[in-house]
């Protein structure tokens, strides 16, 4: 048998990796299957009842906006786990509503309110969240948007609405480093650092050790990653931020001068272990050490097929479900949205891909719902696009309503969506003009495989007559087909995919010197690990 091996793009024709690869995470042997996005929150948002005129309108949905960030946070008290989702979009901030599974606001949000309104923003292209607790205990969400956006606060639990952090600074990266929040590429230099006063961030300026550092021999800082001690990521180089208290507070310690060149691609285990993209491929930090973990492997495949333009939809995840670092881009063929997803396992040290329509990847966490909970009719009033606050009322008393069943589901029970504290893997998926959280629990994605040139009999030529795959798979069409040429500087052509018949044979005919297998599954298939192959040598010719 012959082993797929690892994903292996740049490499040469002839090699033993896979020279194509669509939709397989990196396996210890092969590539395991990727599933399609299942949509776990409802695609429209609600707003809060109110009255207008002295009519009572019980309140409403309107579409999602697109999403551009998560945090999931959790909490214990008396023995009982709670559990709450936030998200960030281009003008707004909302809170999940577990009875509804709905996106919802703190206060009602029309265009005229009646009742107090949530703050608005504008622009914001991505948000980035961290906890942190004040002095007491209290936790609290920081939201930063950007270098136009005063940072932003609200408690973990979502009980009050966001408001701005007085004296805070604009920032595009947020981070707790020790006792202290930590702000980064600001509106007052993409170079600054800016922190609260300990233990207390909700208050800045300069007592208490409050402060900031332009860092001077570097420009713009493209990520922060909080720890103990924290690290920061700049385009020229990386610098550990060390706490030593007054006067000083923190040291700045350049510890590699390989930079990090693309802001969304930070994902980390912790403060000394930290992936990210720089000009020449994904790079891995580990306590002191940089290393090129795409060369000669992903790398100019990744950045022929990345559209740069689009750079700033980049996003990154350390997957809590798996030991895998998962990428999420725009390729250059893709269509108003992300649709890449790009695995690394850096236990396995193996790369894999899958193309699906996104917009951002991140992690979620849930507490559990029995089935009575799940079933719980929810009477809303259902709106297409926005809406103004008469045309609530005129709906709400034409009765209009839209009712949550288990028939509607579109997520399996046996997902850990349900099964409460559970992590999974999340995209923000936007169909249709609306945007939903989604996990990969959906059908299989198909699969295709391209192996590297390999010679069946070296220094003969070879009759191939077939194929044999090993691809498991419970309900799966696996086709193969062969590639062939005499010579590598001649043009491999590819016959017609077969199917794979009942003694697990895929009739393909091919002679030649140098060959290629061409595999794909579709349908419900697991593990892809490699193939055999029918031949009979020719003589040396």
């Amino acid at each position: 048998m012959i082993d797929f091996g690892d994903w292996m793009p740049d490499q040469p024709s002839m090699n033993a990796g896979v020279s194509r690869l669509e939709n397989g995470a990196p396996a210890a042997r092969g590539f395991r299957s990727v599933n399609s996005p299942v949509q776990v929150t409802d695609a429209d948002r609600l707003f809060s009842a109110y009255t207008f005129n002295g009519f009572n309108v019980p309140g409403g949905t309107v579409s999602m906006d697109r999403i551009r960030g998560l945090i999931s946070t959790v909490a214990v008290s008396s023995g009982t786990l709670s559990s709450n989702i936030f998200v960030g979009t281009e003008t707004a901030l909302y809170k999940l509503d577990v009875t509804s599974n709905r996106f919802a606001p703190w206060n009602y949000d029309a265009a005229t309110a009646p009742a107090q309104q949530d703050p608005t923003y504008s622009g914001v292209k991505q948000w980035q969240f961290a906890e942190f607790a004040t002095t007491g205990g209290a936790r609290y969400v920081y939201a930063a948007g950007g270098p136009g956006q005063i940072l932003q606060r609200f408690p973990s639990n979502g009980s009050a609405a966001p408001t701005d952090v007085s004296g805070a600074p604009n920032a595009t990266h947020v981070a707790a480093i020790s006792r202290f929040l930590v702000c980064g590429n600001t509106s007052g230099s993409e170079a600054q650092i800016v922190w609260s006063e300990i233990d207390a961030a909700e208050n800045w300026g300069s007592s208490n050790q409050a402060g900031n550092q332009v860092l001077a021999d570097t420009d713009e800082v493209t990520g922060i990653v909080g720890g103990e001690s924290g690290l920061i990521l700049t385009r020229k180089g990386l610098y550990r931020m060390n706490y030593v208290g007054p006067p000083l507070v923190f040291t700045f310690e350049r510890v590699a001068n390989r930079g990090c060149d693309f802001a969304g691609s930070v994902a980390s285990l912790s403060s000394d272990q930290v992936f990210f993209l720089s000009e020449d491929g994904f790079q891995f930090y580990n306590a002191g050490r940089v290393q090129n973990i795409s060369s000669e492997r992903i790398t100019r495949f990744f950045f022929s097929d990345f559209d740069r333009s689009r750079s700033a939809d980049l996003s990154c995840v350390s997957d809590p479900t798996s030991d895998q670092i998962i990428w999420s881009y725009a390729s250059k063929t893709a269509s108003g949205t992300n649709d890449t997803l790009l695995f690394y396992n850096y236990v396995l040290d193996k790369w894999g891909i899958a193309r699906t329509p996104h917009d951002f990847v991140g992690f979620s966490r849930q507490v559990g719902k029995t089935l009575e909970q799940l079933d719980d009719p929810n009477t809303t009033v259902t709106f297409a696009g926005s809406v103004s606050a008469q045309s609530a009322l005129n709906l709400a008393q034409n009765g209009a309503s839209n009712l949550t069943s288990l028939d509607d589901m579109t997520v399996s029970l046996d997902s850990a969506r349900f099964a409460g504290g559970s992590s999974f893997l999340t995209l923000a998926v936007t169909r249709s003009g609306a945007c939903t959280l989604n996990e990969l629990a959906g059908s299989v994605l198909p699969l295709t495989v391209e192996t590297g040139e390999f010679e069946a009999a070296p220094g003969h030529f070879v009759l191939v007559n077939g194929l044999m795959p090993h691809i498991d798979a419970a309900d799966a069409t696996i086709k193969g087909a062969v590639g062939a040429r005499n010579r590598q500087t001649d043009e491999l052509r590819f016959g017609e995919l077969a199917t794979v018949n009942a003694t697990n044979y895929i009739p393909s005919r091919k002679s030649g010197r140098y060959f290629r297998g061409k595999f794909t599954a579709t349908g419900n298939w697991s593990h892809a690990y490699g193939f055999q192959v029918d031949a009979k040598p020719q003589g040396r010719r």
